[in-house]
């Protein structure tokens, strides 16, 4: 059973990993081409304003469940880090299962916001807003699904050098 949820847990990471690159590869190229129509000479688009911001709340939706994982979501470091390991592992699965409870909390109220925006149209790029406003339910469904494997021993620790030591 642990192979499986591990194989669930890769699976729905590569899918959250893969989102993020995308989210930050349009970002990427939707602000060259705001900087870039600023030359004279250049086309100037009114539509990337819109998806600049689109791309950033996907980027948020789709890598947010991976600093849960991670553990790099906000912590109490003065509060936690001075404890020991057994007390910080506890607090931490307390956490785990707040966040868990919060998450399955506000979904309901996250797809009557998503279905609430069927046949609504994005302005500049006449795209329905229902792509944009999914990102509404992937954000506590992704906050859910992770934080509920950290309870079940997925927890991953972020390598020491990712710039935060204590």
């Amino acid at each position: 059973m642990r192979l499986v949820l591990a194989a669930v847990l890769a699976a729905i990471r590569s899918v959250c990993r893969a989102g993020t690159l995308l989210a930050f590869a349009v970002l990427i190229g939707v602000v060259t081409i705001q900087v870039l129509g600023r030359i004279p000479g250049f086309p100037s688009f009114s539509w990337t304003e819109e998806v600049a911001r689109f791309a950033l709340v996907y980027l948020v939706g789709f890598s947010c469940g991976l600093a849960l994982l991670r553990g790099e979501m906000v912590n109490v470091d003065l509060f936690v880090a001075p404890l020991p390991a057994g007390l910080r592992r506890a607090i931490e699965r307390l956490v785990d299962a707040i966040v868990l409870a919060f998450s399955l909390l506000i979904i309901p109220g996250a797809w009557d916001y998503v279905t609430f925006s069927m046949g609504e149209r994005a302005r500049s790029i006449d795209m329905p807003m229902i792509v944009i406003y999914a990102v509404m339910l992937l954000i506590p469904v992704s906050l859910a699904l992770f934080s509920a494997f950290r309870l079940l021993g997925h927890a991953e620790t972020p390598p020491a050098s990712h710039g935060e030591l204590t």
